[in-house]
């Protein structure tokens, strides 16, 4: 497993955390003149503060924005390697039903798992475990609140998590995708102070939905498969009350990565060669600036 890391496009502040904190700043700076005009009355604060709400629920429903830190969105390019991830399990029916098929073939998956539901069935998360497949959390419950929760309770919701799949399969996982995906500066804070890493996605097949199709699902991902993709599935319900549409088309989908020559691994190890380039590179780079001092004069 991976540990906590930055973003991987190696920017201190995304583009849209900059946006944030410009737009912050100038609503403030609006409503403090409003206040000092005498013209801050009801109607201005309501607009302001509706202003301010846009503005910061449009990072929190599009965590690949990065507006409050980093969350890692895609793997590297340039591998033929993509990462499945699943969520929502573990469930005895469904999970197996997508062990089973990616068993059969050179793919391995990410599973982000509830902590509750691995609490009931561990077997089915050692099942995932021995499958060579990556384990990661989606938090303890599948809050749809979650990324209003404070920091330290967002910390001790991924923990119980953590510890749910530590105690059935020994492994410790690192990787945690919030429910639904939304996250805030809280979830991201919480997010931090349990160690983890933050993960979305870049493509997704809206399978968590009622009354979709596996023809549905295989072709929104395909529209949006490239190389170092991460795709959003899942393996079970939210409440384990219906089949989601991924388990019924993951042939469908693992036929397009083989048309394409693509593999799916686990997203641990697809970060991985990220770190494995940037340290290449570094290398290459030193190596550059130590031949091009050795030709200059008085070196």
């Amino acid at each position: 497993m991976v540990p906590a890391m930055s973003n991987r496009s190696g920017r201190m502040l995304s583009p849209a955390r900059l946006v944030f904190m410009g737009g912050s700043l100038g609503l403030g700076a609006l409503a403090v003149r409003a206040a000092a005009q005498g013209e801050l009355g009801v109607a201005k604060i309501a607009a302001l503060s509706v202003g301010w709400y846009a503005l910061a629920t449009t990072g929190v429903f599009f965590p690949q924005l990065e507006m409050y830190g980093p969350i890692i969105s895609s793997g590297p390019s340039g591998n033929m390697r993509v990462a499945l991830t699943f969520d929502d399990g573990p469930d005895p029916v469904t999970t197996r039903r997508i062990l089973e098929t990616l068993g059969a073939t050179r793919h391995r998956a990410t599973f982000f798992v509830l902590g509750a539901k691995a609490r009931r069935r561990p077997d089915v998360v050692r099942e995932i475990h021995a499958g060579g497949h990556t384990l990661g959390v989606h938090g303890d419950v599948h809050d749809r609140l979650h990324s209003f929760r404070m920091p330290w309770t967002v910390r001790d919701e991924i923990l119980r998590a953590i510890r749910a799949v530590e105690v059935a399969t020994g492994v410790r996982p690192r990787l945690f995708r919030p429910p639904l995906g939304h996250t805030s500066v809280t979830t991201v804070r919480g997010a931090r102070l349990a160690g983890v890493t933050l993960v979305s996605w870049s493509a997704r097949g809206y399978d968590g939905r009622r009354g979709q199709t596996p023809e549905a699902i295989v072709e929104r991902v395909a529209r949006t498969l490239t190389d170092g993709a991460i795709v959003m599935l899942h393996d079970a319900a939210e409440r384990d009350d219906y089949e989601p549409a991924a388990v019924r088309a993951l042939p469908g989908l693992l036929a397009v990565l083989d048309r394409r020559g693509l593999t799916s691994i686990g997203l641990d190890a697809l970060l991985a060669t990220a770190d494995s380039a940037e340290g290449v590179s570094l290398r290459r780079r030193n190596r550059l600036s130590e031949a091009a001092r050795s030709r200059t004069p008085g070196c």
